[in-house]
């Protein structure tokens, strides 16, 4: 039985792609959505009370702003028939016709919604309607599963994507694109355009101890992971689509070791190896042969009293920020987000703030310290 209910789901999913199949109590099963039967959309809930027998169904057409109610005592079925052997013939079954509304025109709402139809795959990737049909959702795709794209129906307007924040895909897709399929075909392109960007990220995210951006997700264009100890490195690609080419890497930390680093840096750009990754390539330059890794997965460094901020003793922020600030002192402890610190110099009768970079005193050892972290971790 579990095997037959499985393939009926399978065939659903395949002839009516805008309908949505959810179990309920004692094996009851409901279904709702959008199907197109004989040039007509219907928008349909269907509750099953012995799924997948269709003895006791009722169902609920909508006609304008309401639904009309029917059950099965006003339908004509054949014994044998089946969910599907019900939805193909509702046209014929049902004493008026509900027609789906839901764009401005009757050729408008023929060519869009029969348009999603063509475009359901489901080998290539996930199609989602709302309930009210008013927004679709293209997401799981096969070769790129964490990304998705969300579109406003009928006007096809941009809602949200998973593309970095730096892509402008509104514009693309203004100037480019006058159907749905043309949208995501369009998508779909730039997917695999920026196949190099995701791989140039791929190694650090999962050999180094990412800090930020957290969580990291397909919309990120920077990294920052430790190099040493109180040593960080940032990295940014400012055009997802020339990776290499607008690669820059920001190195923070104690002001004389910065120094020194930079000119390491400096030259070890000038023997970047194309045929490596940029992982192994930052690697090669820092003469090292692996990043610091994550610290024990069994405590969670929000747990760790030496992880914390040493002024709000807090792990990471709300805003994701995380205490890589240290003191120029080498024999200093100080460790603090950076806008800890701004808010402890705000406290200093001496403090002072020049261009939005405060400068003060460290709480610790009295050295002279400044915010300019917080420019290199926020841009």
């Amino acid at each position: 039985m579990t095997l037959e209910i499985n393939n009926l789901k399978r065939d659903l999913a395949v002839q009516y792609p805008g309908l949505y199949i959810e179990r309920r109590k004692n094996n009851a099963h409901s279904i709702d959505g959008v199907i197109y039967i004989n040039d007509k959309w219907l928008r349909l809930k269907l509750y099953l009370p012995h799924f997948p027998e269709l003895r006791d169904f009722e169902l609920h057409l909508q006609h304008h702003l309401e639904y009309k109610s029917y059950n099965s005592t006003n339908f004509q079925i054949q014994t044998n028939w089946q969910l599907t052997d019900l939805l193909s013939n509702l046209a014929q079954l049902l004493p008026e016709t509900v027609v789906f509304d839901a764009c401005p025109t009757a050729q408008q709402k023929t060519n869009i919604y029969t348009e999603i139809l063509e475009l359901h795959k489901p080998q290539q990737y996930r199609l989602q309607l709302n309930e009210s049909c008013s927004r679709i959702r293209f997401c799981s795709f096969a070769e790129h599963e964490a990304h998705y794209l969300e579109l406003e129906l009928p006007t096809l307007r941009l809602i949200e994507h998973s593309l970095p924040h730096c892509i402008q895909l509104a514009d693309i897709l203004a100037s480019s694109s006058r159907t749905l399929t043309d949208i995501l075909h369009l998508y779909l392109k730039l997917l695999e355009d920026l196949r190099p960007f995701y791989e140039s990220f791929a190694s650090i995210d999962e050999l180094c101890d990412v800090l930020q951006p957290y969580p990291i997700t397909t919309k990120h264009n920077t990294r920052v992971f430790p190099l040493k100890e109180r040593v960080y490195l940032k990295l940014t690609i400012a055009d997802p689509f020339a990776s290499y080419a607008s690669m820059a890497v920001q190195i923070i930390g104690p002001t004389e070791e910065v120094a020194q680093l930079r000119h390491v840096l400096s030259d070890g750009l000038g023997n970047w190896d194309i045929e490596l990754d940029m992982h192994k390539n930052l690697l090669n330059i820092f003469d090292l042969c692996y990043f610091p890794m994550p610290a024990d997965f069994e405590q969670p460094k929000d747990d760790d009293e030496q992880q914390r901020c040493n002024i709000c003793f807090v792990y990471r922020l709300d805003s994701g920020e995380v205490p890589i600030v240290s003191c120029d002192n080498p024999r200093c402890v100080l460790k603090c987000h950076a806008a800890c610190l701004k808010e402890w110099f705000d406290t200093l009768i001496d403090g002072k703030t020049f261009l939005e970079v405060s400068f003060g005193l460290c709480p610790f050892c009295k050295a002279k310290l400044s915010t300019s972290f917080a420019a290199l971790l926020n841009n």
